[in-house]
């Protein structure tokens, strides 16, 4: 349901902290590090290397931030023309290079996740007195991680899926096992089967409840969103459709809490935090805030403000203000004054948009899409969706509802790119082609580092 970003680590733990992608942290002397059979001696060890994978996720530069800000500036929602921090810039120009910190940050620390998961299924059956229970709820919590951080790495590094008839067109290196050899690039079809593969596997085995970590609805709802991803409407539809009918969550009525301190009814799976010292959130809340100096790092654009705010009833226009200045600051992630907030990384409103969006696109339980859609239409206190409208504009209303109710949660680059596949070849992203070579990120140095013959994204930019 939930990841509780307490983690209490190992000691040898700091052997996983300095991981890439291809894992070359062990390229050091093994004179310094602590031996194995102190290193996971016990069940409990073996849960807090888990748990530092969990931990992994709401660093800054994966799932607390970067992995979020990093779509809307490569996308239509931040303010260009005010972008000082020079990384970035490189985003929103799309000229990103193997030397910038974003990248690299973003590969490096989603490559934690899945480096600390495959080091502990490589060595589970070594842990003493490690239960097959814990083994088969480790195992699934583990495939869970390591799915969320290949799909969400891939859709920045490969161009989507669909771009090409058969997905053969690079992704990125899967990573299944803990080693240092040198990897080709997976096609972005590989990956996502790999994906699919760690997920279900996770939504099999899961239990419903998990005091706290990411259970079988968790592992639905990523299934549900990669399925989307992929354009595929009826396994999309079928897994929003079974939390949202059977796993209990309800919908927040409270549009303003769903990035709370406090959190929200509706979150699947989220990143907890309890105090400024906890990761989770912290980048969302800080870039996005007027600092003390009266300056943000990022604004939003006119075409995110306009989209949002086009009904003056609307209570998501709340989550804006413009200065005098024409600038225009986010407040969707700022809590209190406070740096810290729960995340939810799967929740009903996306669930609802999801599930709407594939009836509609097959045609089926058109009713039900617009109720979905009216349900949060209701609470943002805009006029509904009537139910004769026909399957083609509730895919249109849908994706208006989706631009406004999902932005800044790091969906708007991606949510193109699957809209262009889907039918729209000739879609532009702020003047550029969709499919242009600096839509896709360029591979980082630390990952050509550890594969130097990595096959590296073309450049070029979006001109």
């Amino acid at each position: 349901m939930r990841y509780i970003g307490q983690t209490l680590l190992l000691l040898g733990v700091f052997i996983l902290c300095t991981t890439s992608c291809n894992e070359d942290f062990l390229a050091v002397n093994p004179d310094n590090l602590v031996g194995f059979e102190e290193f996971l001696d016990s069940p409990e060890s073996a849960q807090e290397l888990l748990n530092s994978a969990y931990a992994a996720l709401t660093y800054d530069d994966f799932l607390g931030g970067n992995a979020w800000i990093v779509s809307e500036l490569m996308a239509d929602n931040i303010d260009g023309v005010r972008l000082t921090n020079g990384d970035y810039r490189a985003h929103y120009t799309r000229t990103t290079d193997i030397f910038l910190s974003t990248t690299r940050n973003l590969m490096h620390n989603a490559g934690k996740v899945h480096a600390r998961v495959n080091y502990l299924f490589d060595n589970m059956d070594r842990v003493p007195n490690l239960g097959d229970e814990d083994k088969a709820r480790m195992t699934a919590e583990g495939k869970f991680l390591r799915g969320v951080s290949h799909f969400e790495l891939v859709r920045f590094f490969g161009q989507p899926y669909g771009y090409t008839s058969d997905n053969s067109h690079p992704g990125i290196t899967i990573h299944t096992s803990f080693d240092q050899s040198s990897k080709p690039r997976n096609t972005v079809g590989e990956v996502y089967a790999q994906v699919i593969a760690d997920l279900t596997d996770a939504a099999n085995s899961l239990p419903t409840e998990n005091n706290g970590y990411a259970t079988s609805w968790a592992a639905k709802g990523m299934l549900a969103k990669v399925y989307f991803q992929m354009n595929d409407f009826e396994n999309a539809y079928a897994m929003a459709n079974d939390i949202i009918e059977n796993s209990g969550f309800m919908l927040d009525p409270d549009i303003f809490t769903r990035f709370s301190q406090n959190g929200t009814t509706e979150a699947v799976f989220q990143l907890i935090s309890i105090d400024d010292n906890d990761n989770a959130g912290n980048k969302l809340a800080n870039d996005y805030r007027v600092s003390q100096t009266g300056v943000a790092t990022l604004y939003m654009s006119s075409d995110a403000f306009d989209a949002a705010t086009n009904n003056p009833n609307d209570l998501r226009t709340q989550w804006f203000e413009e200065l005098e200045t024409g600038s225009v600051i986010f407040h969707k992630f700022v809590t209190d004054n406070q740096s810290w907030m729960q995340v939810p990384i799967v929740h009903l409103t996306e669930l609802k948009l999801i599930r709407a969006e594939s009836a509609a696109e097959l045609e089926v339980n058109v009713e039900q899409a617009i109720n979905d859609l009216n349900d949060l239409r209701s609470r943002a206190g805009v006029p509904l969706v009537a139910s004769s409208v026909p399957a083609l504009a509730v895919i249109e209303f849908t994706r208006a509802d989706r631009r406004v109710e999902l932005i800044g949660e790091g969906n708007r680059l991606h949510e193109l790119k699957r809209q262009a596949v889907n039918g729209n070849p000739s879609l532009q992203i702020r003047g550029a082609d969709w499919d242009c070579p600096g839509m896709v990120c360029q591979l980082p140095d630390n990952e050509l580092q550890g594969n130097p013959d990595m096959e590296l994204n073309p450049q070029g930019g979006c001109n």
